[in-house]
């Protein structure tokens, strides 16, 4: 059976739906939502890291949600493919479209704030 409001793993591919295109775009938001997670002087690869949690959040909570309203079983296996699906659609959201756009840099400059140096 179908899931009706969260799309079956893999994520969305190849299922045009309404639950396939919500699971789409929230994927395209990532690296937005990840850059209010984020210090801008972060490294790349730490930064790549918070992006890969929320890809595996997202990936997880779709898969229970899913498994939980059809009453199918839980697949780790297809959990694990559609976080890396997740997270290579938004490593290339992140370099594709959103690289050095306002968007990106406001939802880095409001994300998490270095702490200054306090001189005494």
């Amino acid at each position: 059976m179908d899931s009706i409001v969260f799309p079956t793993l893999p994520t969305y591919l190849f299922e045009a739906s309404p639950a396939g295109l919500l699971s789409l775009a929230l994927t395209v938001i990532l690296p937005l939502l990840a850059g209010l997670l984020m210090k801008s002087s972060w490294s790349a690869f730490t930064k790549g890291l918070v992006l890969l949690a929320l890809s595996a959040v997202k990936a997880f909570l779709e898969a229970a949600l899913g498994a939980t309203q059809t009453g199918e079983s839980f697949d780790a296996w297809q959990v694990g493919y559609g976080i890396a699906v997740n997270f290579g659609i938004a490593v290339a959201v992140y370099f594709g479209l959103l690289r050095d756009t306002a968007v990106q840099r406001a939802a880095i400059n409001s994300g998490v704030k270095d702490r200054r140096a306090t001189v005494r």
